[in-house]
């Protein structure tokens, strides 16, 4: 029944009909799905956690050539060559693999931390233990080459063309970053 108002007729059905509102929120479901597989919230959080591993690394690396710069050793080097040992379990004159995290090289990041190479902020970031360092003293040489590496866990870091190590900084084969399947490291050097 429709009512008449100055001219205007106004119907006395209020509201959506069912078919109407099903419509709508089915458009605003295909909607919403479309908008998450665009935006794809667990990647983009590994994409933020991959960052935040290369500013470490970085840091890290950088650190370490700060301070062989000044002690022309690197710090975890014994005390009689000029380091402070503060990782014992390292081998030098060829490939040394540990995590920041573990063992002594805690002692080492507090070490570079006093000396001023490192931020306080460093000893407590929880994602160092995600970050492999190596430290090579190539043969014929007296320089200590440096790497801090991870593996990303978001698939757009995975096919950076940067990302193509082992975990020791070596180059790595069948890269997915080289067209390959495999799952590769970031290093910082």
């Amino acid at each position: 029944m429709n009512k008449r108002l100055f001219g205007f007729a106004f119907s006395s059905q209020k509201g959506f009909t069912l078919i109407e509102l099903l419509v709508v929120l089915g458009i605003l479901g295909i909607l919403a799905a479309a908008l998450l597989a665009a935006i794809n919230p667990i990647e983009q959080l590994n994409k933020a956690q991959d960052t935040s591993l290369k500013n470490a690394a970085s840091e890290f690396v950088n650190a370490a050539t700060q301070y062989y710069s000044v002690h022309n050793t690197v710090e975890w080097d014994s005390a009689t060559n000029g380091g402070s040992g503060c990782y014992s379990t390292v081998t030098f004159n060829n490939i040394v693999l540990f995590s920041p995290s573990g063992g002594g090289l805690s002692t080492c990041v507090t070490n570079l931390v006093s000396e001023g190479e490192l931020k306080s902020s460093y000893t407590n970031a929880s994602n160092l233990a995600n970050i492999y360092v190596t430290s090579v003293l190539p043969a014929g040489t007296t320089t200590y080459a440096t790497y801090a590496c991870f593996q990303p866990k978001s698939n757009a870091q995975q096919l950076d063309p940067n990302t193509k190590y082992t975990q020791t900084g070596a180059p790595g084969t069948s890269c997915k970053s080289q067209g390959g399947s495999n799952n590769c490291y970031w290093c910082a050097q």
